[in-house]
């Protein structure tokens, strides 16, 4: 059975089963203890609670999206770093003629040689940034390019066998927003340098959802929603809708006839839990929750002859019938309300 309709299903089904405990519980005659007199009624508290209907949906995990790489130092390709490698601020991307292009984290791509008395810019500040973040010590200070930054360049060069030129030249290494994982080489060691090297990843999982709008019991998801992944082999860890786009927007599944899918990333905060997982995964989605309602047991209600339900309360000895309207079903229990309902109150249920 297609499970974006089980959530419908269920709930259809509490309202049956609550119908058909009401009328055995007017029907049937209560029963009795050895002695004869009528046993005491089972009782529950009204209680004030959240109460959430959720779906599971099959979601992708992987690495995300590829970016294919294009070397821009002039030379001969001496080494690549073989696929699944996580490649860090610092650590050599690639090599050239046998020297190594090594990676930097920032925001703006190298774009000239820096040098001392060169235009202040971002690729300067950014460029400070990365030799203070691996302890090239004093490297200067806001954006300009300084004797202090040439100082720290060489002793960079040094540490990484470069010529120690104190100048950094806009193929001498690569900047990039973050930390990669080499996805699948693009080149062949020996060949121009200056071509599609490699595609490379994320360094974090996540998970790709694909929802079916057209399914009445799909959640509509935005991004900041929280969800659970329910991890091979009974764990399970929590997730966050990161970003959520209709799938003509990015052309996946165009062609197939029907409306467009929303497609949806989810992150995993704890990487460790999805560490050894690869392929298909299972997503729960909350898709309709209520928050501090009052509710009661699915089998407390009672069908009233006029339509409508209502609940028995017990005080004390006595039991009187109070009406009640019905919201949401959840997991055995369904929200309520009325007038003269208070959270507390004592109501039979179905034996």
């Amino acid at each position: 059975m297609n499970r974006w309709l089980m959530p419908g299903l269920a709930a259809g089904l509490a309202v049956a089963v609550a119908a058909a405990i009401a009328y055995s519980r007017f029907t049937e005659r209560p029963p009795v203890v050895a002695d004869g007199t009528p046993a005491a009624a089972q009782t529950v508290r009204i209680r004030r609670m959240d109460l959430n209907t959720s779906v599971t949906v099959p979601g992708t995990v992987g690495h995300g999206a590829s970016t294919l790489f294009t070397g821009r130092k002039p030379g001969t390709l001496t080494w690549l770093p073989k696929t699944g490698t996580v490649v860090r601020r610092g650590q050599r991307l690639y090599a050239v003629n046998a020297r190594p292009v090594p990676l930097l984290i920032g925001a703006t791509p190298l774009y000239r040689t820096m040098r001392a008395g060169v235009a202040p810019g971002p690729d300067v500040r950014e460029l400070i940034e990365n030799l203070r973040a691996l302890g090239h010590g004093d490297a200067g200070t806001g954006d300009r390019f300084g004797p202090a930054t040439k100082a720290a360049v060489k002793r960079w060069q040094h540490a990484n066998g470069l010529k120690e030129t104190g100048t950094v030249g806009a193929g001498d290494a690569v900047m990039l927003p973050r930390p990669v994982r080499i996805d699948a080489r693009k080149a062949q060691l020996g060949s121009p340098a200056t071509g599609e090297l490699f595609a490379y990843t994320s360094i974090h999982k996540t998970i790709t959802l694909q929802l079916d709008p057209t399914q009445t019991t799909a959640p509509t998801l935005k991004a900041g929603a929280k969800v659970t992944v329910l991890i091979p082999g009974g764990g399970r860890t929590p997730g966050k809708v990161t970003r959520v786009t209709d799938s003509a927007a990015d052309d996946s599944g165009a062609g197939d006839g029907g409306p467009p899918k929303q497609k949806a990333t989810v992150t995993v905060p704890d990487q460790s839990a999805i560490a050894e997982v690869n392929g298909s995964v299972d997503v729960k989605i909350t898709a309709e929750a209520r928050r501090g309602v009052l509710a009661v047991p699915v089998t407390a209600l009672l069908a009233l002859a006029e339509g409508g339900y209502a609940l028995q309360v017990a005080d004390g000895t006595a039991k009187r019938l109070v009406g009640v309207r019905t919201g949401l079903f959840a997991d055995g229990m369904v929200e309520v309300s009325g007038t003269g309902l208070a959270e507390g109150m004592r109501v039979v249920i179905a034996s």
